[in-house]
């Protein structure tokens, strides 16, 4: 069956082109070949490090940056932001990731009072202490709206998986029966809405490790999908989906990009 050729291609990174910040054999090369022939975008819903911390981690590891390449939850959740017009809002995540937050707009109030909260956004925040965890309860607890950055339930470690927002989901639902308004990254297709105003949904190509996110999202937008087995997913959670992904490959350096540029596969 003959398919558009692929024109872009959005790698995740976090399980697919990196572990803990160590490449994958052969994916640095990959994405190289790959950048010299279509235009390459990096797609993560990890928030605990800012855009500007990815750009520099891609670039010592050899990647290929362009303008724009890093497509984060961060961004969109700051559009929302200045869309409702919010200026107090108490932001839960890492401390390089709040000053790149408010150098963003000096005009964010991030540590308003409890009474001046208009909104609560809630970042991969993996270095927070017991009492801030307890200012961020304060402000849920009341019904103030509550925002996530992402829903992922685990974060890919080196030494296993680790706690991410979803597990902070769940016990904000325990503890006050709260649950968030709005969540930005994938499998939420307005990550990809920047793509789709210049591409059509099949001439993008998505890699990601992830069926609950990496996946869906691709089923959510319309665009081409390649899962590679070496991050979270293994062969034996394919095999309890109804839908399966179409491409399936032990890592990145295996896929044939060149048939998707083609048209060919």
């Amino acid at each position: 069956m003959a398919h558009k050729p692929v024109k872009a291609v959005v790698f995740d990174l976090d399980g697919t082109l990196y572990l803990s910040g160590r490449p994958y054999p052969g994916a640095v090369e990959t994405v190289k070949r790959v950048a010299s022939q279509v235009p390459v975008y990096y797609l993560s819903n990890n928030t605990s490090k800012s855009p500007v911390f990815y750009e520099n981690r891609l670039k010592v590891m050899g990647l290929p940056l362009a303008k724009d390449s890093i497509i984060s939850a961060l961004y969109l959740s700051l559009d929302a932001i200045h869309e409702k017009g919010y200026k107090n809002v108490f932001f839960f995540g890492n401390p390089e990731v709040t000053e790149w937050f408010a150098a963003q707009d000096p005009s964010l109030n991030l540590r308003p009072s409890v009474a001046e909260t208009e909104l609560v956004l809630v970042a991969y925040h993996n270095s927070f202490d017991y009492r801030e965890l307890c200012e961020l309860s304060f402000r849920v607890q009341r019904g103030t709206p509550f925002w996530v950055t992402h829903t992922d339930f685990v974060c890919p470690d080196a030494r296993g998986p680790v706690p991410d927002i979803g597990s902070f989901m769940a016990l904000l639902k325990t503890a006050y029966g709260v649950e968030p308004e709005k969540s930005f990254g994938k499998p939420n297709p307005a990550m990809l809405a920047g793509l789709l105003k210049n591409f059509a949904p099949e001439e993008i190509l998505f890699v990601g490790d992830r069926l609950y996110t990496d996946f869906e999202l691709a089923k959510r937008s319309g665009c081409r999908f390649v899962l590679p087995l070496c991050g979270e997913t293994k062969r034996a959670d394919v095999e309890k989906l109804s839908v399966k992904p179409e491409f399936i490959v032990e890592n990145v350096s295996e896929i044939d990009f060149d048939g998707f540029f083609q048209g060919k596969i």
